[in-house]
């Protein structure tokens, strides 16, 4: 099932799962274990295999223990788990956009951006 598909095929489950959302106006990526279409507020991941199916719960737990300590950043925190024949999760949405293309090439990002990483790898090592 392709990107374009899944605003097609999970229409009615979308418009529960982020009413305040215009359908016709979500953002649909695709990556290698999931599609995942981002709404204003919620973003709903829909595995593309079983196996990245049988590894949502362990995703969301992984991201619950991220949440609870502190680490000085915001991660998505789980809403929403599915336990049926099609699963899905439905994360809070952490604001911000993908570095363009060539960005890391500015000297002055690539820092802003190795800064970041370390502050990250740090907090991570501080907590366990």
């Amino acid at each position: 099932m392709g990107s374009a598909e899944i605003l097609t095929t999970r229409r009615a489950l979308l418009s529960r799962l982020l009413p305040a959302d215009s359908l016709d106006e979500l953002d649909v990526r695709q990556g290698q274990f999931h599609h995942v279409v981002i709404g204003a507020e919620r973003v709903v991941c829909f595995p593309r295999t079983e196996a990245a199916a049988g590894r949502l719960p362990l995703r969301a737990a992984v991201l619950r223990a991220l949440a609870g300590l502190e680490l000085g950043f915001r991660t998505p925190e789980p809403l929403v788990e599915s336990g049926d024949e099609s699963p899905f999760l439905v994360l809070s949405r952490v604001p911000g956009a993908p570095l363009p293309a060539g960005a890391l090439k500015d000297p002055g990002v690539a820092e802003a951006v190795a800064a970041q990483y370390a502050a990250l790898l740090g907090a991570l090592a501080g907590a366990g």
